[in-house]
């Protein structure tokens, strides 16, 4: 059923929204509205509330499980426990309701996965799109021994001497989210056998719970008090790895080194970027974090302890230069450039093959 312009009508919302929502959280988030709209995203007292905000636009069913993804990790990435959601989708003109459902799935499989609560699922047509867009935002609240005096994550700053970890793949939310949307063109480069391992690749991105769970934990101070493990935490999203490196530099005014040979991809993100003439290095990763950290292999230890895997990619430096090495090949950091999956899409969306 082709749906008309403008909000969608309750009739719709209930059958294609409303219906596929479960209650999750309660006491912490109100109960998903089904006015799609006017639903309380937490409970009354915002103390130590954080709150994070991301997009993600494409045609595929699981479009919005990445935005709830790289929302509800940046709140992880503040210290915080990602407790709920609002999402607000976008649609094409001529959209059939059938999208409509594909896309609230998409945003149920997420709060299911994460433990989150949807509040409040908008939901319009809009003729300003050519696809559909879906914006969430992400809240949860800062425990207390975080929050009075337990951490830097208000702040997310690494300091000259600590190591830079990376925890998750590089370019591979981005990899996953070219699959679920050309996955029929796909079928004429690979085999089958590679596609059904890459389709499995979505079990190695990091979820908000393991970097949540790393924020919490404390370490011995060099006077013996107790200090976070990890000062800095910082979600690879858009632009990829090479601008979160260069970001996480730029707000904590300092210099790197990084080592290129350092930072892991899977083959199959290697082969479908090849294919697509894509850089990986660029691709938009959320559920892939850096973090800054004093006792690098306590974190790695309480990362892989939680499922996600984390090794050293290099060192903060007091000096501004941002170097990146591979072997014996120097070279310097430039500024972010844009994120191969938005380039991916303009080809898609201006007809033509990338």
């Amino acid at each position: 059923m082709t749906m008309k312009t403008g909000k969608i009508s309750q009739t719709a919302w209930r059958r294609s929204v409303g219906k596929q929502f479960h209650m999750r959280r309660p006491g912490e988030v109100s109960q998903l509205t089904k006015e799609s709209a006017g639903g309380a995203l937490v409970s009354p007292d915002k103390e130590g509330m954080v709150w994070a905000e991301a997009s993600a636009y494409g045609r595929a069913g699981r479009t919005g499980f990445y935005a709830v993804l790289e929302a509800a990790g940046n709140v992880a990435a503040k210290g915080a426990d990602p407790a709920g959601i609002s999402a607000r989708i976008l649609l094409p003109l001529g959209a059939e309701e059938e999208t409509l459902r594909e896309l609230a799935a998409g945003l149920e499989e997420a709060c299911c996965e994460m433990d989150l609560q949807a509040a409040c699922i908008q939901g319009e047509v809009s003729p300003t799109v050519r696809c559909p867009v879906i914006t969430v935002t992400a809240a949860g609240r800062m425990p207390s021994d975080v929050r009075d005096g337990g951490g830097n994550f208000g702040k997310s700053r690494m300091y000259p001497g600590q190591e830079i970890l990376l925890c998750g793949y590089a370019g591979l939310e981005g990899t996953i989210r070219i699959l679920d949307e050309a996955e029929e063109e796909l079928k004429n480069r690979f085999v089958p056998s590679f596609l059904a391992k890459a389709k499995e690749l979505k079990k190695d991105l990091v979820l908000p719970s393991a970097i949540e769970t790393v924020c919490r934990m404390k370490g011995e101070g060099e006077e013996g008090e107790k200090k976070p493990l990890v000062s800095a935490v910082r979600q690879v999203g858009s632009g990829g790895i090479l601008a979160a490196l260069w970001d996480l530099a730029e707000m904590s005014g300092t210099g790197l080194e990084a080592d290129m040979r350092s930072i892991r991809l899977r083959q199959e993100t290697v082969e479908i970027c090849e294919y697509f003439q894509l850089n990986p290095y660029q691709m938009t990763s959320a559920g892939c974090f850096l973090l800054a950290a004093d006792h690098a292999e306590k974190v790695i230890e309480v990362l892989e302890g939680a499922g996600a895997r984390a090794g050293r990619l290099g060192v903060a430096r007091a000096q501004n230069a941002r170097v990146i090495t591979s072997g014996e090949e120097v070279r310097y950091l430039d500024r972010p450039a844009p994120d191969e999956l938005a380039v991916w899409w303009e080809g898609r969306l201006s007809g033509e093959r990338i």
